[in-house]
């Protein structure tokens, strides 16, 4: 049997958020819990003994809140759970605290647990799944590609907070971290799909960089960062960084052999320095195009739907039991009044089957290069099939 089932608190108190849980659950035991809500209730999830539902966990802090099935809970309050039975199935999760900002160390131990305690450590998994704090994303997916190699999906999100401030948490099924790395494997037992995209098409304006340092931008043709992004946009921009980027991030080019045509990776602007550089959410290469991106709110509300529709697509029958979606959380921030079109969309595109989205600050996946890549304003679409007959 293979089954998903979701579940939500709102209460503010771990005693009323485990009879919430209890309420939907019931007592019933699962191979893996996926848990993700808003940083006031992840912070109190040891003392509600999870381990009850599951030894598996993998979890941590949503944008303003997060959504399933149900419905969208964008309060302070808000908490949900997927919980996975999959009795021909195995799951495992490990975590490590980064120490001396070794976070390919702390990657390789928490995989190296996961795989352990899936009971299938010589075995590459169906798909990956990670949880880390901002800044750590490409180590962490190099790492796991040394181990694993390339072949395998990585999906993710890292840890997010209402506003930037750094209040985001990771959360194993026992503890909750702040600069950890959270890693599941999983085996399932049906079929997964899934998908890696975002909602913005590149314009005209492009150029080469020609000086930077991870995710530093600091010249684009040769030019401060900042003079060219702002002659690109036609504007100025001097506060609230995200709110008026979200709309008009970068995006790197990749080139693509086998479709022919260009792949954009997306970095957010989130900061901009009196030296003309610009702080990114995610690492630029010096050497590559750049190209300014654009949407509309249209597209953002529309993209998950679509996403979800065509990673159903791929599985047999287009027979869905369920699925993770990772939406970006400055995405969110743009559109939350109009979240609840989002909810529609993917509830149709779904047809009603088990759901969690969680907001994050930055997005893992596999592309469609066959490359595990971390992005800023993406989705991520994991589905689940159903068993056979």
């Amino acid at each position: 049997m293979f089954e998903i089932k979701t579940a939500y608190s709102k209460a503010k108190e771990p005693d009323a958020m485990l009879r919430d849980l209890e309420s939907q659950l019931g007592k019933q035991k699962f191979d893996f819990g996926l848990v993700m809500g808003h940083h006031s209730r992840i912070r109190i999830l040891p003392e509600l003994s999870l381990t009850d539902y599951a030894e598996q966990w993998l979890g941590g802090s949503s944008c303003l809140g997060v959504m399933t099935e149900q419905g969208v809970f964008l309060d302070q309050d808000s908490l949900a759970v997927l919980m996975i039975t999959d009795e021909n199935g195995h799951y495992g999760s490990g975590s490590a605290v980064i120490e001396g900002q070794d976070i390919a160390k702390a990657t390789r131990v928490a995989l190296e647990a996961a795989l352990n305690k899936a009971g299938r450590p010589y075995e590459v998994p169906k798909l990956v799944w990670c949880m880390q704090p901002p800044g750590t994303e490409e180590v962490v997916l190099l790492e796991i590609e040394r181990m694993l190699g390339k072949k395998v999906p990585v999906y993710g999100g890292s840890s997010a907070d209402d506003d930037v401030s750094g209040q985001w948490l990771q959360f194993d099924g026992q503890s909750i971290y702040q600069e950890a790395i959270v890693i599941a494997v999983f085996y399932p037992s049906v079929a997964i799909s899934h998908f890696f995209h975002s909602g913005y098409i590149p314009t005209e304006s492009r150029g080469i960089v020609t000086k930077a340092q991870g995710r530093l931008l600091q010249e684009i043709d040769e030019k401060p960062a900042i003079e060219v992004y702002s002659s690109w946009l036609n504007r100025r921009i001097h506060s609230n960084y995200m709110q008026e980027t979200t709309l008009s991030p970068l995006g790197s080019i990749i080139e693509q052999e086998q479709l022919g045509i260009p792949l954009y990776m997306l970095s957010l602007p989130t900061n901009f320095h009196a030296d003309g550089s610009i702080e990114l959410f995610a690492e630029v290469q010096q050497g590559k195009e750049l190209c300014l991106m654009t949407s509309e709110i249209p597209r953002l509300l529309s993209r998950a739907g679509t996403m979800c529709e065509c990673a159903r697509s791929s599985l047999p029958e287009q027979k869905v039991s369920g699925g993770i979606v990772i939406f970006c959380g400055a995405c969110l921030l743009s559109i939350k009044e109009q979240i609840s079109v989002v909810h529609t969309n993917v509830l149709e595109a779904l047809n009603g089957a088990p759901f969690l989205i969680a907001f994050t600050f930055g997005e893992q996946g596999y592309a469609v290069d066959q490359t595990n890549r971390h992005g800023n304003l993406m989705y991520a679409t994991v589905l689940f099939g159903e068993v056979d007959g």
